[in-house]
């Protein structure tokens, strides 16, 4: 923990040092309001895009959720993922909130299942467009970076995203017990195929997966435009899917310091400063939350639910 917060104070210390942050003050108070309220708006169709994704899986696999549950707990989880290091507390309290009856023998497994693969259809979703941003940069941004250059980078951002995969499914699930990590791995083959490949699945589950992805750049481009630096839509595919992929390193609350350092970088290559990619990062942030609040109210409301869902065994 101390680590973490060494580099993200070193991290902070840098961007303060690089930027000038009384422009990223000044770009933040002439804020369009009208374009914020949008953004929040792109905020709440997320979340419950996320949240058919996440009941589709669900049943899939044979449990039942209802579009009440699904929604509220997915305002939960978006809330506590925003508020709790790690980015992945909420996704564990949805298996707990939504775990099965006690009487069936393993209550963990299939809810687990369920919010992995609904995580994990995003993750594959975005990393997809991360990499045709960068496939737009190959093709159009040679003068600003040399091919070899930009080559280099789509190899260390693949590789960072396998690994943040890795890590992430292990520590998430290590904890369940070597006995039952084994046989959670070993169902999570036939659970995938199912929800993602079967009947045609795979069709709902890209549809989902892209226009949630869609709604995240949506928001961030607005928070953009919100703060006096609109990007262009082939430009915001080639800056946005990389600031936001910073956010899965582990060191920050919600990416907070880390994304804003990724925009500083990044926005000088769509013409603006890097005050101006500050700016547009809090922004974006400050939407998120403050799109999430509902999940506070609800957890406040109902803070130990547990209504335990009827599973049907639907991998044969």
């Amino acid at each position: 923990m101390a680590v973490r917060f060494s580099l993200l104070a070193g991290l902070i210390g840098l961007l303060a040092w690089q930027v000038d942050l009384g422009a990223a003050l000044g770009a933040l108070q002439g804020v369009d309001g009208t374009v914020v309220a949008i953004a929040l708006l792109g905020v709440q169709l997320h979340v419950l895009l996320s949240a058919v994704r996440w009941r589709v899986t669900a049943a899939c696999l044979g449990q039942r959720l209802g579009w009440r549950a699904a929604i509220g707990e997915y305002y939960v989880a978006s809330w506590l993922n925003q508020v709790l290091p790690g980015g992945v507390s909420g996704d564990v309290l949805r298996v707990v909130r939504n775990r099965q009856s006690e009487r069936v023998a393993d209550q963990w497994q299939t809810p687990a299942h369920a919010v992995l693969l609904e995580r994990l259809a995003g993750q594959v979703a975005f990393a997809l467009v991360a990499v045709v941003g960068l496939l737009c940069w190959l093709a159009t941004a040679t003068t600003v970076m040399p091919a070899a250059g930009l080559r280099l980078v789509v190899t260390v951002v693949l590789a960072l995203l396998v690994f943040l995969g890795l890590a992430g499914v292990t520590m998430r699930f290590a904890r369940l017990g070597a006995s039952r990590f084994a046989r959670f791995l070993v169902d999570f083959g036939p659970a995938l195929r199912v929800a993602w490949f079967s009947h045609g699945l795979w069709f709902v589950q890209g549809v989902l997966s892209l226009s949630i992805v869609a709604c995240y750049l949506a928001v961030f481009a607005l928070a953009s435009y919100a703060v006096g630096a609109p990007l262009h839509p082939i430009t915001a595919v080639m800056v946005l899917p990389l600031a936001l992929l910073t956010m899965l390193v582990p060191v920050s609350f919600a990416g907070w310091g880390v994304r804003e350092a990724a925009a500083a970088a990044l926005w000088p290559l769509a013409g603006y400063s890097g005050a101006d990619g500050v700016a547009a990062s809090v922004v974006y942030g400050l939407v998120t939350l403050a799109g999430a609040l509902p999940g506070a109210v609800i957890l406040v409301w109902r803070p130990w639910r547990h209504q335990p869902s009827t599973v049907s065994d639907s991998r044969a």
